[in-house]
């Protein structure tokens, strides 16, 4: 039953660009203080586009993310002899005993901050417009991998209990940062993000205990698993139209969200600029409730996976078809599985830690540390997340190198550059341009922003005004 829920339903902002001193609005996200630390009186978002995929169950062997676009990518047959190892542009897998996948897109519509003073006090605040599209699968025991192989199925096998979960969700929300403190010798800066959160599409799957699977070899010489025991619970809900082939953008659901973020700064005295940076920040508090269909599946009806004629012979027309009819065969009745309406889905709760040192005049260093903290009952998962970045930042130009560990065990180079307005980047650079022997991760980052990228801290004192009596 598990593998035909999945025949039928086909992770993190730029840590790179988080550090630059005049991200703005733009890191947010991340770190709610830094349209405070911003030296930039004003700052205007009009979009960003941030990409990250990362999998260990699949590959394309001996290929780059440009080259992709140019060649046919042909799929693993190891019957005739075609591997990922044997030659190029191969759709082949790792075949390891679980598998993860994260996937994240991070869409920064039209966003905004300025600063401003009420009284002694400066603050900044901020609007800003997300559209994200999030999913991960954590330590999925692999199944697949006998038929990936070619290799004959486990006569029994018991799948390993399980959690997945997908959402699209667009956020509306208000930045205020300020600093707090003020008789310390150093600065504290105090962020929030308030969110409120829209949701479009989600699903979450939940494989709640041993899934037992059970192979026999049928007349035709062909493998035939059936599902003999399970507890699977599945809810959903899509702005798909099924009928009409189009997607219908509507709202679904909505929630609340929170970011809290804290920096510590010892600044330059003489300066805009500052000579160590720590920030503490909470992000992703909160979660979306959706109007969709809860359906669990339970029991130990054998249900056949493989050639079995109620599917195969069934145009299938949309995902509620598909649940009625896993329904009648769990249950001899397609309405049965349907039992409640609405979910909730957490939003991908994490702690990040981040340090950044001035090595010289407008040059740092700088290290971040991501770690999901899901505290929700059916969250997304953030992919966790080391990296150290070495950064040339100036008002009309920046540029600079890093080195990430992500998930703890995928070791990636990045890079970016801003030029004026423009913003591009990628915390794994490599597989854009180069070959890759087993090309499996990928992320690119692309943006464009107003700020006053012509002026710059010397002009801004000599504008300042002067009390030289």
């Amino acid at each position: 039953m598990l593998l035909l829920i999945l025949q039928k339903v086909e992770a993190q902002q730029n840590l790179l660009f988080s550090n630059d001193i005049y991200s703005g609005i733009s890191a947010s996200s991340l770190s709610p203080t830094q349209t405070y630390i911003n030296p930039n009186p004003w700052d205007i978002q009009i979009f960003s586009e941030d990409i990250n995929v990362y999998n260990d169950y699949a590959y394309v062997s001996k290929g780059n993310l440009l080259g992709l676009t140019k060649g046919e990518i042909v799929a693993a047959d190891p019957k005739n002899g075609i591997t990922g190892a044997s030659q190029a542009h191969v759709f082949d897998y790792y075949n390891k005993d679980l598998a993860n996948l994260f996937f994240n897109s991070d869409v920064l519509g039209p966003s905004f901050s300025f600063k401003s003073k009420i009284g002694e006090t400066d603050f900044n605040i901020g609007l800003f417009t997300r559209l994200r599209t999030q999913t991960s699968v954590v330590d999925f025991d692999n199944y697949f991998r006998f038929q990936n192989q070619n290799l004959s199925r486990p006569i029994d096998y018991a799948v390993s209990p399980f959690k997945t979960s997908f959402m699209n969700w667009g956020e509306l929300g208000l930045n205020f940062a300020t600093e707090i403190f003020r008789q310390s010798d150093y600065k504290w800066v105090l962020g929030i993000n308030l969110k409120y959160e829209m949701g479009f599409d989600a699903y979450n799957l939940q494989n709640n205990k041993d899934l037992h699977l059970s192979t026999e070899v049928n007349a035709e010489d062909h493998d035939q698993t059936t599902a003999t025991s399970y507890d699977i619970a599945a809810s959903y809900v899509s702005n798909y139209n099924f009928e009409t082939k189009k997607y219908d953008f509507k709202q679904q659901g909505s929630g609340l969200g929170l970011d809290l973020g804290l920096s510590f700064i010892n600044k330059f005295s003489d300066s805009e600029a500052y000579d160590l940076k720590v920030d503490f920040n909470i992000l992703d508090v909160g979660y979306v409730k959706f109007n969709g269909e809860n359906h669990v599946f339970i029991g130990e009806t054998k249900v056949l996976l493989d050639d079995n004629p109620n599917f195969d012979n069934t145009k299938f027309e949309s995902i509620k078809q598909y649940l009625r009819l896993l329904s009648n065969e769990v249950y001899g009745d397609p309405n049965k599985s349907h039992i409640s309406d609405g979910f909730k889905i957490g939003l991908p709760t994490s702690i990040h830690l981040a340090l950044s040192k001035n090595i010289r005049p407008n040059h740092y260093l700088s290290f971040n540390w991501i770690q999901r903290t899901p505290i929700f009952e059916n969250s997304l998962k953030r992919i966790n997340a080391l990296s150290a970045t070495y950064s040339v930042q100036k008002t009309a130009i920046a540029y600079g190198f890093s080195t990430s560990f992500y998930d703890y065990k995928n070791l990636q180079f990045g890079a970016y550059l801003r030029l004026g307005p423009l913003i591009l980047g990628s915390e794994n650079i490599f597989p854009l341009l180069f070959n890759h022997k087993k090309l499996h991760a990928a992320n690119f980052f692309i943006g464009l922003k107003l700020y006053p990228f012509w002026d710059n801290d010397f002009k801004r004192h000599r504008r300042a005004k002067c009390n030289c009596d």
